[in-house]
C-alpha cells in the first residue's frame, strides 16, 4: 500500500504488510479473463508489469521468474519494503525486475506503457488524491489492450466491518505503538463481543466480526483495519470514477463471483434478464445479494469493444484444468451412475454424463497441466463410449461438453487459460524445482507455487528435499545428497530410495513446484 505521507510511509516500515503472492493478479489470469470478454490482452511472456504498492516483492519476484523475458516495475512508498523485494529479486538473481522506492503521484507519460497494471490493497487506504492518480496512470499509462486490476473494501460487506472498526479505533485512539495498539484492539472487541446480547442483530454482527479479527495475522489487522485511511465503496462508484478517467469495467477477477447457480430461480430469472449493456448494474446487485466486502475490479480502455455473451462454446477456445477427484477411485464413465468431483476449494461438482464424468478424469490425470478442449474431448470421448467421428457427432459432443464445463467454470470448480500454464508432470533427468519457492523454504513454511498459490510444506524434510531439486541433480544424486543431509542433521529418513524420491518428485509436479 502507498501513501503520499510520511506517517503512513512508517507506518509500512515499523510493521511490514504481510508478504504473499495473489493468484487474482497474475498476468496469466488476467489476460485469461479479459480473453473471455472478448479482449486479446497483450502476450504474457514479454509483456510489461507495473505493480503499485508492491511491499516486499512477494507478488511480483516468482512473476519475473516465470517469465524471463517479460519485464516487471514494482513500487513502495516504503524503503524498507523496497530493500526486502531487492533482495528478493538478487537471491532469485533477476535482472527483469525492477523495484523502486516512490511515490504514486510522480508516475508520468515518462516511465511508459505497461502491459498489465496491478494496485492491490492500495485503493481503500489512500487519500482521494491518490485514489485519482491510480485511474490516472491507468488511462495514461496502460497500453492499449492492457488490463489494470484495482482492489479496495467495498460495501455492502464493508458496513458490518466498519462497525467492529469503529469500536477498534475509538478504544486505541491515543496508543501509538503498533503492538499494543493491536493488543488493545483485539482486547475490546472481545470485551464488546462477550457483552453484546447474542440473540440480537448487534451480538450476532460482533461475534462474527470478532472471529474474522481472530483469524487475521497482527500484521494484517494493523494495516487493513487499524488504520485511520480505510474506505470501502460501492462497486459502482468505482466503475464511475473509473469512466470518468476514460476507462471502463471489464468484469471481476474472480469469475465465480458472477455465477447464479446457488441463488434461487426467482433471483436467477431476474439477474439473468439484465441486458449486457448493463454488466456493473448486474455485478452490482450480486454484492447486494451477497453482502461482499472485498472487490478485484478489472479495468482496461474505454474504446475497447468487449463481447458480453458468453455463449457454451466459447470455452473452446480455452485451456481447461482440475484437480477435482471422484468420490470413488473406481467409476465406470460410460454408466449412467451419477458421480461426485470434489474440487480443491471443497467444491462439488455432481454429473451423470458419460462424456463429462471421463472428460474430468482426465482433466485429474493431468493435473497440474491443462488440456485444450479439442483434445479433452478427443481423450474423454472413448472412455465415455460416445462416438465423435461424424461431424455431426461431433458438433453433438462438443455441445454437451462445452455447455457442462462452461457451468463448471463459472461456479469456480474449473480452471480455465487462455495459454497453456508451461507446468509439468514429466519428471527430467535433471528435476528442478521453482527457484522462488526453494529461496522461500529457507525460512518459511509456505510458498509460492508456479500456480501462484501459497503452498504449506509444513515437514522440514520435505523442504529440504525440494531445495536439493535445483537442476544439477539426477534422481540417484538426490537420493545420495538428502542422505547425506539427513545425516548431518542426525536424522534418519524413513524409506529413502530412487523409488522413493521419484515418488516425491511426482508429488512436487502435482504441486506444480517443478519446473517444466
Amino acid at each position: 500500500m502507498t501513501d503520499t505521507t510520511p506517517a503512513t510511509a512508517s507506518a509500512y516500515d515499523g510493521v511490514a504488510y504481510p508478504a504473499h503472492a495473489h493468484a487474482q493478479t497474475h498476468p496469466a489470469h488476467l489476460a485469461t479473463v479479459a480473453a473471455l470478454y472478448g479482449l486479446d490482452a497483450p502476450a504474457v511472456g514479454s509483456c510489461r508489469v507495473l505493480e503499485l504498492g508492491c511491499g516486499g516483492g512477494s507478488n511480483l519476484v516468482p512473476m519475473a521468474c516465470q517469465y524471463p523475458d517479460a519485464s516487471f516495475v514494482g513500487i513502495d512508498l516504503s524503503g524498507r519494503a523496497i530493500d526486502s523485494a531487492a533482495e528478493n529479486a538478487a537471491a532469485c538473481r533477476l535482472a527483469n525486475v525492477d523495484f523502486r522506492q516512490a511515490d504514486i503521484m510522480d508516475i508520468g507519460a515518462d516511465w511508459g506503457r505497461f502491459d498489465y497494471i496491478i494496485a492491490h490493497g492500495v485503493y481503500s487506504w489512500v487519500p482521494a488524491e491518490v485514489r485519482e492518480k491510480i485511474l490516472a496512470i491507468l488511462h495514461e499509462n496502460l497500453s492499449p489492450s492492457g488490463v489494470g486490476l484495482v482492489s479496495y473494501n467495498a460495501y455492502p460487506g464493508s458496513h458490518l466491518r466498519n462497525l467492529t472498526r469503529d469500536i477498534m479505533l475509538f478504544h486505541a485512539r491515543f496508543i501509538d505503538d503498533p503492538r499494543e495498539r493491536i493488543r488493545q484492539a483485539r482486547a475490546v472487541l472481545s470485551m464488546v463481543a462477550e457483552g453484546s446480547n447474542a440473540t440480537k442483530t448487534h451480538g450476532i454482527v460482533v461475534r462474527d466480526q470478532l472471529a474474522r479479527v481472530e483469524r487475521m495475522p497482527d500484521e494484517l489487522l494493523f494495516h487493513d483495519d487499524l488504520l485511520e485511511i480505510a474506505t470501502p465503496f460501492l462497486l459502482h462508484q468505482v466503475v464511475s470514477d473509473a469512466e470518468r478517467h476514460g476507462l471502463q469495467y471489464l468484469s471481476d477477477a474472480s469469475l465465480s463471483r458472477r455465477d447464479l447457480s446457488d441463488y434461487p430461480e426467482t433471483v436467477r430469472n431476474i439477474l439473468a434478464s439484465i441486458p449486457e449493456a448493463e454488466f456493473v448494474a448486474r455485478d452490482q446487485y450480486h454484492d447486494f445479494i451477497d453482502g461482499h466486502g472485498f472487490r478485484n475490479t478489472l479495468l482496461c480502455h474505454a474504446d475497447v469493444v468487449l463481447d458480453r455473451h458468453l455463449a457454451p462454446d466459447c470455452i473452446r477456445r480455452f485451456f481447461l484444468a482440475s484437480s477435482a477427484w471422484p468420490a470413488s477411485d473406481d467409476i465406470d464413465p460410460a454408466s449412467p451412475d451419477a458421480v461426485a468431483f470434489k474440487s480443491e476449494k471443497g467444491g462439488e461438482l455432481v454429473t451423470d454424463s458419460p462424456l463429462v464424468k471421463a472428460a474430468l478424469l482426465e482433466l485429474r490425470r493431468a493435473w497440474p497441466q491443462a488440456l485444450r478442449f479439442d483434445e479433452l474431448l478427443k481423450k474423454a470421448a472413448g472412455p465415455a463410449g460416445v462416438g465423435i467421428e461424424s461431424a455431426t457427432e461431433r458438433a453433438e459432443q462438443s455441445d454437451v461438453l462445452s455447455g457442462a464445463l462452461l457451468q463448471a467454470v463459472s461456479a469456480g470448480h474449473l480452471e480455465i487459460h487462455r495459454d497453456a500454464p508451461g507446468l509439468t508432470t514429466r519428471i527430467s533427468a535433471k528435476p528442478n524445482a521453482s527457484l522462488w519457492a526453494r529461496k522461500q523454504s529457507e525460512t518459511r513454511s509456505v510458498v509460492t507455487n508456479l500456480r501462484h498459490r501459497a503452498i504449506r510444506l509444513e515437514d522440514e524434510k520435505v523442504r529440504r528435499f525440494m531445495r536439493l531439486v535445483d537442476g544439477t541433480r539426477e534422481v540417484d544424486d538426490l537420493v545420495r545428497d538428502f542422505a547425506a543431509a539427513a545425516a548431518n542433521e542426525g536424522t534418519d529418513p524413513d524409506d529413502l530410495n530412487r523409488a522413493s524420491v521419484e515418488r516425491n518428485l511426482r508429488r512436487l509436479a502435482e504441486l506444480a513446484l517443478l519446473v517444466a
